[in-house]
């Protein structure tokens, strides 16, 4: 009897003593380009600082996984502010379909995304795309719609003055312009993807997005948020090889209503002090800024745990 109580005891003292099972949570990536390597990273980073292992999620696009964080099925999701607005409202890419769980963790990165051709090709501004082979459809990211609706019309242009070549998402429609289908291709700066199509073709050159203000307006009719960023030569802006503007936005980690306090406060805190290990992790990350997590995004919530850090670094309310 008395080495059976040994035993119970000495069973209950090891549970006791061994560590808590860490949570797991998903985060909602495309299957590849900047969120897909940006979800790894940050996957990397939350799990090696904190008791919560993250796993990135790779899906077909945004619209995909934008749904399933609403529904409680998934816990986080890089999501840009456009899309974010729309799904939250109900309009643009989500007409009549609410989903008001979704919530603001942070803003992540000022969100360059261009038009890009052959480097050797006649087309030197968007407006040399008319009649052109361009990327459409978008079916499995359908965010990229208003987006390309936006770039075309920063140039006058609209769909009905290029020849559409139906894609269901940008990696492979970037694909498709490597194989020579199509005349352009749209991405964003600092994927991986945009060097390897560069390789592939010899070079590439992105077409410049039109600052003026008459430009930009236009632009804003299909993307509210876009402003015109100017962009110089350098290693990392593939295709860049001269001064302009590209067009840009905020891209955002969201999470799930349903995603406890303490998590998202564990996930917003390790964000914010070890920009340098993210960055580590993928370059991509350098528009990254901690003290610019907090952003006033119009028209969106941002999650408790999230809004108890910045309160505690007095980032709350947003500027």
């Amino acid at each position: 009897m008395q080495h059976s109580k040994f035993l119970v005891a000495a069973g209950l003292a090891a549970l006791v003593a061994a560590p808590a099972a860490a949570q797991t949570v998903g985060v909602g990536t495309t299957k590849g380009g900047f969120t897909n390597q940006a979800g790894q990273s940050l996957s990397k980073v939350v799990s090696q600082m904190t008791d919560i292992q993250m796993r990135s999620q790779p899906f077909g696009g945004s619209s995909v996984y934008v749904p399933a964080v609403n529904a409680g099925k998934l816990e986080f999701g890089l999501v840009n502010e456009l899309e974010s607005l729309y799904a939250v409202t109900g309009t643009g890419i989500y007409p009549g379909r609410k989903h008001p769980n979704l919530r603001v963790v942070s803003a992540t990165i000022p969100f360059r995304v261009a038009i890009f051709v052959q480097k050797d090709s006649p087309y030197k501004s968007i407006k040399d795309l008319k009649g052109k082979r361009v990327p459409s459809g978008w079916s499995s990211q359908r965010i990229i719609q208003p987006l390309m609706d936006g770039q075309l019309a920063n140039a006058g242009l609209s769909y009905d003055d290029v020849v559409k070549v139906p894609q269901p998402n940008v990696v492979k429609g970037a694909n498709d312009f490597a194989a020579g289908k199509t005349d352009a291709f749209f991405f964003v700066f600092g994927a991986g993807k945009v060097r390897e199509v560069a390789a592939k073709v010899g070079g590439v050159r992105v077409l410049p997005f039109d600052p003026s203000p008459s430009a930009v307006a236009a632009a804003k009719k299909f993307v509210p948020p876009a402003f015109a960023k100017p962009e110089k030569p350098s290693k990392r802006n593939v295709g860049v090889d001269a001064p302009l503007h590209v067009m840009t936005y905020w891209h955002t980690l969201a999470a799930g209503a349903h995603v406890s306090d303490d998590v998202v406060y564990k996930v917003t805190k390790t964000m914010h002090e070890n920009r340098g290990a993210l960055v580590k992790a993928f370059p991509g990350w350098g528009g990254f800024r901690s003290d610019s997590m907090a952003i006033n995004f119009k028209g969106l919530t941002y999650h408790p745990g999230a809004v108890k850090f910045y309160k505690e670094k007095g980032m709350w309310p947003p500027k």
